[in-house]
Parts: structure tokens; C-alpha cells; sequence
């Protein structure tokens, strides 16, 4: 018994040796090397990307990827199993090498034959730990060490997936053409053996036989050549399909998918190749080719929402009745509950297909009422319906689809800038069209008698309190079928008794959740509503400044009274010409809309028509008259005669009967406001280097001897702030700013010269030269954080006046990331925050501001400066904004 132990310890001792190459150390050697290293690592491999692609969420509407590879955030979750693998394949190569491979650039041989495939393993963990110059390292030396290794195929492979993956897409054609070179060696060797004759004759056969001769054992050319096995061909195959695709050439993908098929085993693996072929066939407009890939997928083992998405795929590329009592039937199945909006929106598409419009839209509602969480099938319903009523050229409909189609789209919807883009162009013609009828209709009731408009005034409450009460019902009972849709999810996604998975317990608490918040998207910052930016001022630690929010509710429908409608009428003379000059600008906005950006010709006629019926003498119909002599003059200009004549005989001293005597006169007129405005950029310049006189002077010739300059205002502010620079008494100021008021009563220098008149008649301080001088309790600091601050009107609503400022914001200010708040300044005076910015920031949103009416309506129109932290606390502490208001003039 001890010969035998020590005859297996000297074995086992002498199979230790890497140098030696025998039989016994290649099998110790080659066994450890096997299941230690290259099995083991490729079992964690192997399992971390399962686990990896069972729990990766597929997106559906993309094309899938052949085979998912991690992310770098992903792949986090990865390191511990491929480090590793990397560490267990790394020592066996190290301690199992034959020879020793301490200096593998000097090894000629491999005795070990499992020692290729541990490098290979290495490569490929690299490959999904993204180290894909590591990996094409390792490839590389495995390509060219074991060159007549069926191994070297594969390290060929995984070098063209790693530069696909780095977007080396020459370096991978060239890697795949080198193994199709291969392929054909192969092809042609073994036509050669094939046939009696081939092989007699054959250059390999008489080669073999010279070598026997010889007494040569080495292996004839064709033994020695590695083969291709299955495998290999499977994932070349796949591999050129990922070239294909980054190359952007549908065609050759489909025919490296169906070539993989042929050597595909795994049932999973081809349902995932026919859905990609059924995406790529689709892709190009070939149905009948994708609907055959979609079905094939039904056929294997596909996972649930795969096969769900072929039956709903292949609904879209045309169903018949047979597809469409599947859908039916699928419907009917709760655990299709979270897929409803995608059946829905499926049998949409059959309807329209059939022809059945109405049957259709309605179907694409119910796709967006039964939505659970899928916001990218709700985009696509909204944005179905919109194109309809675009089409259809219902544009105010489509406008509001495309509206809550934007408001729902994801970030990587395939079309969503354009969508955007839609429903902005559209939203000022929704907002002139509405507000052109409510103009028309509240003047009409406003024409009635007192009793005629008590009594239309009740009816209108009682229809508008009935359709609340409707809608109410109706998002009630949407309310209920969501829940119960929702809970049979949760009882179909687990059986268990946890909080979360409680159906009745999350029931109410949605319920309690709408009750306060309303619909809202399951999103980042949902709190914030579509159209309101709600946030805080927040107080730093030790600061005084404190004040509290005001809010005011917006109206409920239940507390609307008769009185509180006829109040909105606009019963008084200046209330109802108000409402005339609203209606008539928005019909003239709609019109130009209309003719210019969507180049419907007769519905901008029918609106420029209607302005010139309300207004035959006002400046509205002049402008409509001149819209529809352009309209007729570039098709008919027979038919605009009429027009040209009307502007000629009724407007003769307007710019526009000019501009038909001489075409050139817009063009000489441009001309000469650019000279004009040249002019007084040139006087600013000399006024901020304080020649204060000499503008003074200039201002006074233009004032009174240019009196059609358009910068005539300007002329007369510029002229006051001068005599303000020069005298002490500040008094002297008040003809100029008086006389500008007259002449500009509605102009943007009208404005400030009244501030300037108002600030006069209460006391200034002297005159004190210099810029960026102390004034008061006030100081200037331009490297502080500087606050926007805006003083609304009382009848303004601080809520609806933040969401204005939020819109404008969005528009204008998109990259900066502002926020908006609302305070009380004194008793009772509302004011909007905005910040943070700098000085110069802060100033040019002023200016921005001030110049646009568009989101803000008249809120441009409102006091507001630029403030540092420190001067905001001192005047909240004074409330004495005339003194601030001077410091902000002199400062900056």
C-alpha cells in the first residue's frame, strides 16, 4: 500500500512540472486549467449577464439590441463576478502554462490546450466590463499565439464586437472580411476531400504520401487547419448583422439574421432574432415579410411582453378579422391589464385600415384613458389624434392633442422636437381663435337688456355647473377603473402580503392622492404642476428677512354666482371697447396665422373679411385690407384691385396707400430708421461719456425740426436725463418728460417718464456726479447674487402671475435654472422673485422682459429692478421703493 501512495505522490509530484511535456502533465495540467479557470469564469460570466438581460426592462418600440451588453452605469453591478472570473483565468495561466508563460512574448509553444480558451475568457469579461482596449489586447495575442486553435475564429469575432462597440466600424469590416477569407479555405478544402476521384488525385493526397515517404508524421495542411464550429458561425453571423446595422444597411442585416438562424439552437435566442426581423422588415416597409418574423416568434419560448409586442406588431402591419377577435380576446385577459393602452391603440390601427375613422378615434381615446404608465404609447395616441384633426385642418383640436402629447412625450420619443414644435405654432392660434369667440360672445350678452342678460346669465351657470357635475361623474368612475385595474396588476404581480403589494391599501391612497394633487405623470418633480413653477425664497441662517407667502384660490366652479359672471361683462363704454380692441387683434392674429405659417388662404381670408366688417375705418381694418390685397394680388391680382382701391380712398395718409403709389417706400423707409437709429446710438455713446451738453443740444434739433423720427421719444427722454446730469434742481426736467407724455401717451419712455415726474414731484436728492455712487441705506454690489423683483397690481394674482413668469422662463431662459416665488411687500403688495443671477444678468432679463408681451401679458408693463440680498432686506424693512427706485437708476 505505501508503494502505491508513494508511487502516486512522485506522480503527482512530476505532473507538477510545467516544463515537461508529457501525457501526465498535460492532463493534470489541462484539467485544472479547465474547470478551475475556464469553467468557473465563464459560469460567473455566464450567469451575471443572464441575471443582467432577465431583469433588463427591453424597450420595444427601438430595435432591439441582438444581444443587450451592460451600460457604464449598469455595469457597476457587474465588477464583482468579472473581476473574478479575470483573477481565476489570470492564475491559471500563470501557474498552468506548459511552458511557463511568466514572459508570454517569448513562449514559441502551448502544450497546455486549455490555456487559449482562459485567455479568451479574460478578453470577454474585459469585453463586459467595457475595457475594450484590454479586451481587444487579449483577443489579439490569443488571434496570433494559437493561430490553428478553432479559438483564434473566436478572438476574431470578439476584436470586430469590440470595435463596433468603440465605433471602429473600418477596423471591423476588416475583421470580419479575414474571417469570411477563412471560411472559404475551409469551403474549398472540403470540396476537395469530397468525391473518390478528388480524393485520389487530389494535391493533399500526393503531398501526404511524399511526407510518408520521407518519414514525416507531421499532420497533412488540411488537419492542421482550426475548423469553424457552429458556435462561431452563429456568432459571426450576429456580429456582421451589429456591422450592418451601425452602417446603417437594413438589407445585409436581414440576410446575416437569417443566415444566423441556420445556425441558431436555442428556442429564446430565435424568437429574439425573428422579432428583430420582423423590427427591420417593418422598418422598410416590407409587411408581409415582418408580419411572417412576428408570427415565428409566437412559436418558441419567448417571454411574455416579446410575444405580447409580436401579436401587437404584427396587429399594426395590417390585421384582419382573425387578428383583430385575438386582440379582442387578449383584452378580456387580466394579465394584459398594464398592455391595454397598447390593444387599444392596435385596434386603432385596424379601424383606420378598414376605414372606419370614428370607430378609430374613438379607440385611440380609450388607449389614452386606460394608459397605467406607458407615457410613450400615450404620446403616440395624442399624437395620432392630432395629425387626424391637423389633416382634417381642425387645428384647434390638434393643437390641444399635440399639446398633451408634449406634455407626456418621453426624452427619447423618436419625433418629439417636431411635436413640440407643433403644438407652440399652434398655441397663439388656439389663444386668438378663443379669444376672438368669448370677445364676440360677452359683448353680445353685454348688448341685452338687464333682464336679458340676468336671465342668459342663469342659464349659462346651470349649463356650466351641469357639464362640471359630468365631468366630475366621469373622473370618478375613470378614478374607479383604474384602481381596479391597477390592483388586479398588483394581484397578478405578486401574491403576497406586503404593504406595497396591497391592493386596498394603495387603492386609497391614489384615491386620497388625486383628491389633493389631481392627474399627475409619474415623474421627476411632479408636484409641480404643467403650467406653474411653485417654489420657495429660501432664508439663509441669522437672516431677518421674513415674510410670509400669499396665495389666493383660484374660483370654484360651485362658487360661481350670476352676479359674479355679469361682472365680467364689459357693460360700460370703456369696458366694451377694451373687449372690441381684444376681439379685433385676435382676429387679425388668427388671420395672419392662417396665411403665413399654415398657408390656409380662405380660412385667413374669412378672418380678414370679418375684421373689415367690424372695423371698415379703424386701424385693424386697414391692416386686414392690406393682408387680403396680398392674399389675391400673388394668385389674382385682378381680384385685389377692390382692396388697393379701399386703402388708397380711405387711408390715403397711411404708410400702406403710400407703399401702393411706391413700392420702394417700406424699403426707403427701413433705410432710413436704420440711419436714424445709427444716429442715436452714436448720441447715447457721447451722453455715457458725459458730453451731456452737446446731447442736449442735438436731442433739441431733432425734437423740434425731425418730427416723423421714429426714436422721437427716445430723442425727448434722452433730452430730460441731460438736464437731470446738468442742474441740481431736477425740477427743470418736467416740461420735457410732461411734453413726452403728451406726445407718446402709450410708448415705453411715456412709462418712465411718468416714474420720472412722480419721483420729481416728491423730493429727490441733489445731483452728485459720478456713476456706481452710495445713495442712502442702499449699496451697489456687482459680485453679489442679484434677485429679479416684480411688483404686481392688486387686482393681480400672484399664482397666475408666477406662471406666467414660468412660461416665460421656459421660452426665454430654458438653460438657466431659475426660480420663482411670491412674497408680500408691506400691508398688502404682492411681488414675484425670481434668481438667482448676476448684475448684468439681471438687468438684461429686464430688458428681455420689458420688450415682450408674449407668456406675460401685461406683466412687462410692471415695476421691476435687479437686487442684491442685502438691499432686498433693507427694503422690505423701510418699504420705501421710491428711494430704491432712484438708487436703481443712478446704479444701474
Amino acid at each position: 500500500m505505501k508503494f502505491y501512495l508513494s508511487f502516486l505522490l512522485m506522480l503527482f509530484l512530476l505532473a507538477c512540472s510545467t516544463e515537461k511535456n508529457r501525457v501526465v502533465n498535460r492532463t493534470y495540467h489541462g484539467l485544472t486549467a479547465h474547470y478551475n479557470g475556464y469553467f468557473n469564469a465563464n459560469e460567473l460570466i455566464d450567469q451575471s449577464i443572464t441575471t443582467y438581460r432577465n431583469t433588463l426592462k427591453e424597450d420595444y418600440y427601438k430595435l432591439l439590441p441582438l444581444k443587450p451588453v451592460p451600460n457604464e452605469e449598469e455595469v457597476s453591478a457587474l465588477y464583482p463576478a468579472l473581476d473574478t472570473a479575470i483573477a481565476k483565468c489570470t492564475k491559471v495561466i500563470a501557474k498552468h502554462s506548459m511552458p511557463t508563460a511568466s514572459v508570454p512574448s517569448k513562449k514559441k509553444s502551448e502544450h497546455n490546450p486549455w490555456i487559449d480558451e482562459n485567455w479568451l475568457t479574460i478578453g470577454i469579461a474585459n469585453y463586459y466590463r467595457r475595457d475594450y482596449d484590454g479586451a481587444v489586447k487579449n483577443f489579439k495575442y490569443v488571434k496570433k499565439f494559437f493561430e490553428n486553435d478553432p479559438s483564434t475564429y473566436l478572438a476574431g469575432i470578439w476584436i470586430a464586437r469590440s470595435y463596433i462597440q468603440t465605433k471602429k466600424i473600418s477596423e471591423a469590416a476588416i475583421q470580419i472580411k479575414e474571417l469570411d477569407k477563412h471560411i472559404a479555405e475551409l469551403e474549398e478544402l472540403k470540396k476537395n476531400k469530397k468525391g473518390f476521384f478528388g480524393k485520389l488525385f487530389s494535391k493533399e493526397k500526393k503531398k501526404k504520401k511524399r511526407k510518408k515517404r520521407r518519414g514525416k508524421k507531421k499532420k497533412d495542411e488540411e488537419e492542421e487547419k482550426a475548423k469553424f464550429t457552429r458556435k462561431s458561425r452563429y456568432l459571426l453571423e450576429l456580429t456582421r448583422c451589429e456591422l450592418q446595422l451601425a452602417q446603417k444597411d437594413d438589407e445585409k442585416a436581414i440576410e446575416a439574421l437569417e443566415k444566423a438562424l441556420e445556425f441558431c439552437k436555442k428556442s429564446k435566442e430565435k424568437a429574439r432574432i425573428h422579432f428583430i426581423l420582423g423590427q427591420l422588415n417593418a422598418r422598410n416597409n416590407n409587411s408581409e415579410k415582418a408580419v411572417y418574423h412576428y408570427g415565428k416568434v409566437l412559436r418558441y419560448s419567448a417571454p411574455f411582453e416579446m410575444s405580447f409586442n409580436a401579436r401587437i406588431n404584427r396587429a399594426l402591419m395590417g390585421g384582419g378579422e382573425k387578428l383583430k377577435k385575438e386582440l379582442e380576446k387578449m383584452l378580456r385577459d387580466n394579465k394584459n391589464t398594464e398592455f391595454k393602452d397598447q390593444i387599444y391603440y392596435a385596434l386603432a390601427n385596424i379601424a383606420f385600415k378598414e376605414g372606419d375613422e370614428v370607430k378609430g378615434k374613438e379607440l385611440l381615446t380609450r388607449s389614452i384613458l386606460v394608459s397605467l404608465s406607458n407615457r410613450r404609447q400615450k404620446a403616440m395616441a395624442y399624437e395620432k389624434l392630432g395629425d387626424l384633426s391637423f389633416r382634417d385642418r381642425a387645428y384647434i383640436p390638434a393643437q390641444k392633442y399635440y399639446d398633451s402629447c408634449a406634455a407626456v412625450l418621453p426624452d427619447d420619443y423618436p419625433n418629439g422636437e417636431i411635436i413640440q414644435n407643433k403644438a407652440l405654432k399652434l398655441k397663439d392660434l388656439v389663444a386668438a381663435v378663443e379669444t376672438a369667440a368669448y370677445e364676440d360672445s360677452v359683448q353680445r350678452i353685454a348688448k341685452m337688456s338687464a333682464s336679458e342678460r340676468e336671465s342668459y346669465v342663469k342659464k349659462v351657470l346651470e349649463k356650466i355647473k351641469r357639464e362640471e357635475a359630468e365631468r366630475k361623474a366621469r373622473e370618478e368612475a375613470r378614478l374607479k377603473d383604474l384602481q381596479a385595474r391597477q390592483a388586479a396588476l398588483a394581484e397578478q404581480k405578486s401574491s403576497t402580503k406586503f404593504f406595497w403589494n396591497n391592493a386596498k391599501v394603495k387603492g386609497e391612497g391614489l384615491e386620497t392622492f388625486r383628491k389633493q394633487w389631481g392627474q399627475r405623470e409619474n415623474e421627476d418633480d411632479w408636484r409641480r404642476s404643467d403650467k406653474v413653477v411653485l417654489a420657495k425664497f429660501e432664508e439663509q441662517e441669522g437672516d431677518s428677512l421674513s415674510v410670509e407667502n400669499k396665495t389666493e384660490d383660484t374660483p370654484e366652479i360651485d362658487s360661481l354666482t350670476p352676479e359674479s359672471l355679469l361682472s365680467k361683462l364689459p357693460i360700460s363704454d370703456s369696458a366694451y371697447q377694451a373687449s372690441r380692441e381684444r376681439m379685433l387683434n385676435a382676429l387679425f392674429d388668427a388671420g395672419v396665422i392662417y396665411k403665413d405659417l399654415l398657408k390656409e388662404d380662405q380660412l385667413a381670408v374669412q378672418r380678414f373679411e370679418k375684421v373689415v366688417a367690424k372695423d371698415p375705418n379703424g386701424n385693424y381694418g386697414l391692416m386686414s385690407l392690406y393682408q387680403l390685397y396680398l392674399l389675391y394680388n400673388s394668385k389674382d391680382p385682378t381680384k385685389s384691385y377692390p382692396y388697393k382701391e379701399k386703402i388708397l380712398k380711405q387711408f390715403p395718409d397711411s404708410d400702406y396707400a403710400k407703399y401702393l403709389t411706391d413700392p420702394e417706400f417700406f424699403v426707403k423707409q427701413k433705410e432710413l430708421e436704420k440711419l436714424n437709429q445709427d444716429d442715436y446710438q452714436k448720441l447715447l455713446e457721447r451722453y455715457n461719456r458725459g458730453l451731456y451738453s452737446f446731447v442736449a443740444t442735438s436731442c433739441e434739433t431733432v425734437i423740434n425740426e425731425d418730427l416723423q423720427n421714429h426714436f422721437r421719444a427716445k430723442y425727448m427722454l434722452l433730452h430730460a436725463m441731460c438736464l437731470g446730469k446738468m442742474n441740481e434742481d431736477k425740477k427743470l426736467m418736467l416740461p420735457g418728460l410732461e411734453r413726452l407724455v403728451k406726445d407718446y401717451p402709450k410708448s415705453d419712455e411715456a412709462k418712465r417718464a411718468q416714474e420720472l415726474i412722480a419721483l420729481i414731484n416728491k423730493g429727490v436728492s441733489k445731483y452728485e456726479d459720478g456713476s456706481r455712487v452710495k445713495k442712502g441705506i442702499y449699496e451697489y454690489e456687482g459680485d453679489a447674487a442679484h434677485w429679479v423683483i416684480i411688483f404686481l397690481e392688486p387686482r393681480e394674482n400672484p399664482v397666475l402671475a408666477k406662471s406666467k413668469i414660468a412660461d416665460f422662463n421656459r421660452a426665454y431662459f430654458s438653460r438657466d435654472d431659475l426660480t420663482v416665488s411670491s412674497k408680500v411687500f408691506g400691508k398688502d403688495q404682492s411681488i414675484i422673485l425670481i434668481d438667482p443671477f448676476d448684475a448684468d444678468k439681471a438687468v438684461e432679463y429686464i430688458k428681455v422682459l420689458k420688450r415682450t408681451k408674449q407668456y406675460v401679458s401685461s406683466l412687462h408693463e410692471n415695476k421691476m429692478y435687479g437686487i442684491t440680498r442685502k438691499n432686498l432686506k433693507k427694503l422690505f424693512e423701510t418699504s420705501n421703493l421710491e428711494e430704491y427706485d432712484l438708487f436703481y437708476l443712478d446704479n444701474y
